[in-house]
């Protein structure tokens, strides 16, 4: 990463920026209620990243997790700072904040992003099968992938 990144645990305040952000990334896009909920949730853990001098927001994720299991709710960087390698350090991030007892980390993505699986498959996530007609808008599958923490 050639800038500055600072990602941190979410703040409410964080929630407007995500759900702007989110609506030009996502058709099926949270609203800021959404993210207030998911920080506010003692069973979640959202990051907010920024990026250079001035902390321009670039990104987030929200990761749900219970018992030994968690799994990746939302995750994505705002076009500016795609290919920086941000997503990656959250991924990275996220397993820093998970409580050790969580040894299996799962997500969802749609099967054309091949950008996102193969950031995915190089942070050790592996395609475990395929959710059907998973995402709306358009219609398309889900890969499921998962983590097995050593």
């Amino acid at each position: 990463m050639t800038q500055k990144v600072k990602i941190k645990i979410a703040v409410p305040e964080d929630g407007l920026l995500m759900a702007q952000a989110d609506a030009q990334i996502f058709s099926d896009s949270w609203n800021q209620k959404s993210f207030a909920d998911s920080i506010n949730n003692e069973r979640e853990i959202v990051l907010s990243a920024f990026c250079g001098e001035s902390d321009e927001f670039a990104g987030y994720a929200a990761v749900s997790y219970i018992f030994d299991e968690a799994n990746i709710n939302r995750i994505a960087v705002i076009k500016k700072y795609r290919g920086n390698k941000l997503g990656t350090a959250m991924l990275d991030e996220i397993e820093k904040h998970l409580p050790d007892e969580v040894m299996v980390i799962n997500l969802e993505v749609r099967q054309s992003n091949s950008y996102a699986i193969n950031m995915y498959k190089l942070s050790g996530y592996h395609i475990m099968g395929i959710r059907k007609k998973f995402y709306r808008v358009p219609d398309e599958d889900a890969l499921l992938m998962t983590k097995r923490k050593v």
